[in-house]
This record gives C-alpha cells, sequence and structure tokens, in this order.
C-alpha cells in the first residue's frame, strides 16, 4: 500500500504547487483609482473624469502597432478624447484618432496607387473599468475603412485581442499595409478589404512612440479642447464636419472622411 499512499501524495504535492503558481498578470497597476478621477478636477471638458485620470489612463492604454514590412505612409499626428460610460461602473471610453497623413491605397501593377488619398482618418476605441485597485480593457472597436464599399472595422472582446504587455492592458493591433486599416490579428487583417488588405509583422511601436498625448486631448464636439491645428502652414480642423487631408492638400488626390461624425458616433 506505501506506493499507492506516495502516489497520492505527490499528486496532491503536484495540484497544490499548481494552485500557488500566480495566475497570467491581467490589467494595468499604477494608475489613478477611480476615486482620483471621477468628479476630480481639473476637468477641462467638463466630462465628470479628471483631465489627469484621462491622460494617465489614455497614455496606458495605447495600442502598440504591428507596422506592416514596406509600410509607405506610416507617419501620424495621433489626438485622443476621453469620457466616462458609467459612473458607477467605473467605466472609461477612449477615441485615439491615428490622423495618418496619408493613405497610398492598392499597389495596381506598380505604376500607381489606387484609391491613395492625402489625410487618413482611422481610428481606435477602447473601453476600460477600474477594479481591485487596477484598469481592465472591456473591448475594442478597431476601425477599418469604416463606410466606405470594403469596411472592415468591428469591435472585439478583450479575449480577441493580442497584447504586447499584460494581459487586457494596451492592446497589440494590426495595421493594414499603406491603407491603415485597423484589426486583432494577421489573419483577420489578410481578409480585411476584400482580401486587399495584408499585414505583416514588420516592427512594433506604440500608436505614438513618443507620447505627446498631454499636449492632444481634443476634449469633446460641447467643450472641444482642441480644434485647428496648424503644422507646416497646413490647418486641419479635428473637431469640425470637414474632410480630414493629413496636413495637406495635394491637387488631384481625395481627401479622408471628418473625425466629427466618427467622435458623434461614439458619444463623443
Amino acid at each position: 500500500m506505501t506506493p499507492v499512499v506516495r502516489s497520492r501524495a505527490r499528486a496532491w504535492v503536484l495540484v497544490l504547487s499548481l494552485l500557488s503558481v500566480p495566475a497570467l498578470a491581467q490589467g494595468l497597476p499604477d494608475l489613478p483609482p477611480a476615486e482620483a478621477c471621477w468628479g476630480q478636477v481639473p476637468d477641462a471638458d467638463g466630462d465628470g473624469v479628471s483631465d489627469t485620470c484621462e491622460l494617465q489612463v489614455a497614455a496606458a492604454f495605447m495600442p502598440t502597432l504591428w507596422i506592416a514590412q514596406g509600410e509607405k505612409g506610416v507617419a501620424r499626428r495621433p489626438y485622443f478624447a476621453a469620457r466616462r460610460l458609467n459612473s458607477a461602473l467605473h467605466t472609461l471610453r477612449i477615441f485615439y484618432m491615428s490622423a495618418y497623413f496619408e493613405d497610398h491605397g492598392i499597389p495596381s501593377l506598380g505604376i500607381f496607387n489606387v484609391f491613395a488619398h492625402d489625410g487618413d482618418s482611422e481610428f481606435q476605441v477602447l473601453d476600460v473599468h477600474y477594479a481591485d485597485g487596477r484598469w481592465f480593457l472591456d473591448q475594442a472597436f478597431l476601425s477599418a475603412h469604416l463606410e466606405s464599399a470594403c469596411d472592415s472595422s468591428g469591435w472585439y472582446s478583450y479575449a480577441q485581442l493580442e497584447y504586447a504587455g499584460a494581459f487586457r492592458g494596451a492592446p497589440r493591433i494590426y495595421v493594414a499595409g499603406n491603407k491603415h486599416g485597423a484589426y486583432n490579428a494577421k489573419a483577420t487583417c489578410d481578409r480585411g478589404c476584400y482580401f486587399t488588405d495584408s499585414c505583416s509583422q514588420g516592427r512594433q511601436e506604440a500608436l505614438d512612440p513618443e507620447n505627446r498625448l498631454a499636449a492632444r486631448n481634443v476634449g469633446s464636439l460641447s467643450a472641444p479642447l482642441i480644434n485647428a491645428v496648424t503644422v507646416n502652414g497646413q490647418t486641419e480642423r479635428l473637431l469640425d464636419d470637414v474632410e480630414f487631408k493629413g496636413w495637406d492638400d495635394q491637387a488631384g488626390r481625395s481627401n479622408s472622411s471628418p473625425y466629427r461624425a466618427r467622435l458623434v458616433q461614439f458619444g463623443f
């Protein structure tokens, strides 16, 4: 009987050791708690969430991008907005404007690019909540040619996303080469826009590598903090119902959709 007893003892040791292994790290600590966010000042956009909290949470959850190999139009100038979804549940919604300078379209026989245009108003929306000392990502909307003929945009739950760091922290998204549609995975991307989108693991970088979001909170349509932005003599009005040109306006090229309608759609 001794071998059986020893076998059972070993089994219990194994079970106890597995139970003692820390669970997969989830969420992001070291951010302002909900009590320091709701109803606190300064609150320049008057949404009931402190500006400091909005910035810190938005910076911490800022997506990491998989930039495709050979990407031609990666230059961008990101902005963000944040608002509360539900005070009782301590939920925030963060809107990240990618604000690419241009879209290089679909290569055609190596001669010219079809559907290329100035400016590219792709974006990502993240819903996050605070609980037990951490902030958690709940879901994300990734735009991919929204409301165009090949709209491949969609919501993804936290379980459908990849992460460069902590699980349910900042998501890693795949960016379609030259066209910037955002996806949760390479396979999803390669099916996007009627199989004309393509993603590859060229390099990873934050949406805003220099994290200049501290000066990039646009507020909301009812309480704008940033609207007109002039770069190299060209002005974009980010919150107005005007096409986004990517701080350029080349003759013979179309422009991108306004950000205003997108902000309205997601409650900003």
